[in-house]
């Protein structure tokens, strides 16, 4: 029987998740609770439903529909409201919605499937140097479904990179690293105590599996994003620290700074949950540079990128 896996979308022709144009796999699943997180959506291991209230037109088709009498609308609001308790997640508002405002994130695909799709684009990974990109949620979370489409990826000649958290046991990162060219690993905050406030876990575990990984990956494999948050991760103890410890890695390639922004912040409206930073302005290029431009100073021997652009 083929594995199967909840996979939250399949993006085609990135330009921005890799070299050249890629497929990128998005995973649901993810045991860190990132409060800038932009994709909340991939978070739970399940589907989840979404309501896009600007979208709806109140025709009532949904709450009519609903075997289990989980809907209802609310003409004060004029939107529609669900009991979670009664909702079993059938999908038949989905299938009636007329203006699709009604939706799910993540559905159960199997290796095959998602090989199929990405097998459509092969002759622009040769073209522009790209391949596949295996992102989230986190990865690791289905790492035997990821393992088996990344070698059947190999198989195919098709460049392979991931996006892992690098979470939990060493064990499920070592399963993939024969299959990747190339791999991302986020060091969010260097402080324990306060990577666990932000994030809902302590970095220690992420911070050994990084210095084991870049021992037992390819070399230049390693990619460092750092997501550069205001008044959290964004003074310059915190950026010279990572920095440091970005130097002793073995196979580290580069060190990305990636600023602050809230474009996931209407998925969060989508799913009934609220946004904990809306409070900060999105940060800008000048901004982001402006606070680790002293890094040129380090001596680091592999560039270090703001947004993609390296240091002068």
């Amino acid at each position: 029987m083929s594995r199967e896996a909840q996979i939250l979308r399949i993006e085609k022709l990135s330009p921005n998740d890799g070299k050249g144009l890629r497929t990128v796999v998005f995973f649901k699943g993810c045991p860190l609770r990132c409060r800038w997180c932009s994709t909340p959506e991939s978070q739970k291991m399940e589907q989840e439903l979404y309501y896009r209230q600007a979208k709806c037109r109140g025709c009532g088709k949904c709450v009519s529909s609903c075997p289990q009498k989980a809907l209802s609308l609310d003409e004060s609001a004029n939107r529609i409201k669900r009991d979670d308790n009664k909702c079993t997640k059938c999908l038949i508002c989905v299938k009636v919605c007329p203006s699709n405002a009604a939706g799910v994130y993540g559905q159960v695909m199997t290796v095959e499937q998602v090989m199929k799709i990405i097998l459509r684009d092969e002759v622009y990974y040769y073209h522009s140097g790209g391949g596949v990109t295996l992102s989230g949620g986190d990865v690791l979370c289905q790492a035997e479904f990821a393992r088996d489409l990344l070698s059947l990826c190999k198989d195919a000649g098709i460049h392979t990179m991931a996006e892992l958290d690098m979470y939990g046991d060493y064990s499920r990162i070592a399963m993939l690293l024969p299959y990747l060219d190339e791999f991302y690993a986020d060091i969010k905050i260097m402080d324990g105590k306060i990577h666990k406030q932000y994030t809902g876990v302590d970095n220690h575990l992420i911070l050994e599996n990084i210095k084991k990984a870049s021992k037992f990956s390819r070399p230049g494999a390693l990619h460092i994003r750092v997501p550069l948050i205001w008044n959290i991760n964004d003074n310059p103890e915190n950026i010279s620290e990572t920095a440091e410890y970005c130097k002793a890695l073995a196979s580290c390639e580069e060190l990305e700074f990636l600023p602050y922004h809230r474009l996931g912040e209407s998925t969060y409206e989508y799913l009934g949950r609220g946004y904990t930073m809306s409070d900060l302005k999105p940060m800008t290029f000048e901004e982001a540079y402006e606070k680790v431009a002293f890094l040129k100073n380090f001596n680091i021997p592999f560039p270090v990128k703001v947004s993609g652009r390296i240091l002068n």
